[in-house]
């Protein structure tokens, strides 16, 4: 059984809520006029999120496993690559972390703490991506091969907070689509109950107690079965003999088949319990997502140049993690490079050699709020 999480790492994603964030910047120094444009810059970046999903949900609309609309036979489609490669780049922004193949094939080498024996075929997907956020080490009680799994111990496992499986098949004609999966709390010995078409085998413990059980129970009932047989004086005897070892026979045979329910039973409910979403619902969560990823880290590295002033790029990275240290006690990794793209495609930075320095509120606000009132009403910039 899995114990509480010991230590988190959260990487690149910022454990904090937009609002809680602009407030708590606020408290930090920021004046009225910077919180305005901060609350603008949210709105703005919005507003350019919202336009991506709907071109990419057009996009992947010909790829979804659950697709109801019907589709324009004239109407051109992206293929299949591009739009792995944007669903790629969402999870990017998203602060998702990617799994080589490597490290993949290593974790499903590795036995479930469920007591799952579990296969895959990775060569039945033509393309196949693992990208995780956040990771804790977590306790797990195991049973212990070397003592014939009669006795458990402790081990400490890895655990990512959240998990997106992506993958096509080769055999479209079978499993047509691109298909997308997102998880929560999964064990890296885990991962391998993530993909479909899963093949469950019996773990050594169990082979052995049915061998056990089954086998003796089997062995005695043939014996007896064969002393009544001997011992007969009329067909019916012979008959009532046979039949309770069909019985008997059955009753053995049926133990293995219970036991592959209750693996997938368990596969099943463990897979319900974890999983978040899928497949076009998924698109929209992760450009949520990565929309609050990219609004916290632009916020975070431009208030902290207004409070602060100038520095260097390095200076404002330790900032920005040294101020969410002391407030929250959390330590992340932040994400400086995106952050001060970011702001140099917002026309915020201004740069004079290695040092950087945020644009007064005074000068961007009234940029920013035309901006918007040309989302707003279109004719307004005529």
């Amino acid at each position: 059984m899995a114990t509480s999480s010991r230590i988190a790492q959260y990487d690149h994603f910022i454990p904090l809520g937009i609002e809680r964030l602009i407030d708590a910047l606020a408290d930090s120094g920021l004046d009225e006029e910077q919180r305005e444009t901060a609350l603008i810059l949210r709105r703005l970046l919005g507003e350019e999120f919202r336009q991506r999903l709907d071109r990419l949900r057009e996009c992947y609309l010909p790829f979804n496993p659950d697709r109801e609309l019907l589709l324009d036979d004239g109407q051109p489609t992206a293929d299949a690559d591009s739009v792995m490669d944007d669903i790629d780049r969402l999870l990017r922004q998203g602060n998702y972390q990617p799994l080589n193949r490597e490290q993949i094939t290593e974790a499903l080498e590795r036995s479930s703490p469920y007591g799952l024996v579990i296969e895959i075929d990775l060569d039945r997907y033509r393309r196949v991506t693992l990208y995780y956020r956040g990771k804790s080490s977590e306790q797990v009680t195991v049973r212990d091969w070397r003592y014939l799994y009669l006795k458990k111990r402790t081990v400490s496992l890895l655990r990512y907070s959240r998990l997106c499986l992506v993958l096509q098949y080769r055999d479209c004609a079978e499993r047509p689509g691109i298909h997308i999966k997102l998880f929560k709390d999964i064990l890296r010995a885990d991962l391998e109950m993530l993909f479909p078409d899963c093949r469950l085998r019996m773990k050594p413990f169990d082979k052995i107690k049915l061998a056990l059980t089954g086998g003796g129970g089997t062995a005695g009932g043939l014996m007896a079965t064969l002393g009544k047989i001997s011992a007969a004086v009329s067909p019916w005897t012979i008959a009532v003999a046979l039949g309770g070892f069909a019985a008997l026979l059955w009753r053995q045979i049926s133990k293995v088949f219970v036991q592959r329910t209750r693996y997938a039973a368990t596969l099943a409910r463990n897979l319900y319990f974890h999983n978040l979403d899928n497949n076009a619902g998924a698109l929209a969560y992760l450009n949520e997502l990565a929309l609050d990823e990219e609004i916290k880290e632009l916020l975070m590295s431009w208030a902290l140049l207004q409070i602060h002033g100038p520095m260097s790029l390095e200076r404002l990275d330790d900032a920005c993690e040294a101020w969410f240290a002391e407030r929250y006690g959390i330590g992340i990794d932040f994400d400086i490079e995106d952050a001060a793209h970011k702001l140099q495609q917002q026309g915020l930075l201004q740069q004079d050699g290695e040092i950087l320095s945020a644009r007064p509120a005074a000068e961007v606000l009234p940029i920013l709020k035309q901006r918007w009132n040309r989302i707003i009403d279109p004719r307004s910039g005529d």
